[in-house]
């Protein structure tokens, strides 16, 4: 498979995820960052910037943990690891969030919004109006709270829509690459698939490192799925996509207690 590059950072966020949030060990993280050729110094830079940022913090020497301030975020993302959200059949209605009275002078506060809203697969349909199709598995109010939780304003106003004339349901429906993601359900469940046949016959260390880069690439895919109902993708795809990313999932956590207790010195 495509080997990618993978920096200090970027690591000990996605081993943290991948104990699903428990603890962590300075020396778990060097001995993962040596199958990525990653320095220990690199290690040590990237642990004091995370823990000045408030992204983690260490609970006894040398062992890290999300902090209270990114474990909101972390949640999010695992609870999306851990199995794709559940839909509900759709009612032709909407969700719309309207954030023009919000501003887009401060950039840290924009980027926040922007990646709440996408994380949710709210679209743009005009500038400060952002649209979803109401086919979550969720209350309104917990739609809310969630957008809350990863980064949209307090003040946003967000609202149920009923109807829309026929033009602007036209433009709704393009709002989204759904060929893409269509094609991207196949081609991931694919990759996955063909890896696990062949990864026990893998080196160890060959097989964990492989399975930590291809859960990146496929669980990416998966957290940033917009969820839309069976009238704009194929739900089915979608469904054996994410089958696939938690059979990758339970696989990759096996390799790395393995990998572990290998090199526990």
């Amino acid at each position: 498979m495509t080997i990618a590059k993978l920096n200090a950072r970027d690591l000990i966020v996605d081993l943290l995820l991948g104990l699903q949030g428990r603890e962590i060990s300075i020396k778990q993280i060097i001995i993962a960052a040596r199958l990525f050729e990653i320095s220990e110094n690199s290690i040590r830079v990237a642990v004091t910037r995370l823990s000045s940022e408030g992204v983690i913090e260490a609970i006894e020497r040398g062992v890290y943990q999300f902090t209270n301030q990114s474990r909101e975020w972390a949640d999010v993302m695992l609870n999306r690891k851990n199995g794709i959200k559940q839909t509900k059949p759709w009612n032709q209605q909407f969700i719309g969030v309207f954030t023009g009275a919000l501003g887009r002078v401060d950039r840290t506060a924009l980027h926040r919004r922007e990646r709440a809203l996408k994380h949710l697969g709210f679209k743009e349909l005009e500038q400060g109006i952002y649209i979803r199709p109401d086919n979550l598995a969720i209350s309104f109010e917990q739609l809310v709270t969630e957008l809350h939780a990863t980064g949209l304003e307090q003040t946003a106003k967000v609202c149920a829509i009923q109807f829309f004339d026929a033009q602007t349901i036209k433009i709704i429906t393009e709002l989204w690459s759904t060929k893409t993601l269509n094609q991207n359900y196949q081609k991931y469940a694919q990759m996955i698939e063909q890896w696990l046949e062949t990864a026990n016959e893998l080196d160890l260390d060959i097989a964990t490192k492989e399975s930590l880069l291809l859960g990146r690439q496929t669980i990416s895919q998966l957290m940033n799925d917009p969820l839309l109902p069976e009238d704009f993708v194929d739900v089915k795809l979608r469904d054996q996509f994410a089958q696939s990313v938690q059979r990758l999932d339970q696989i990759g956590l096996e390799l790395w207690r393995r990998f572990y207790e290998q090199h526990d010195e």
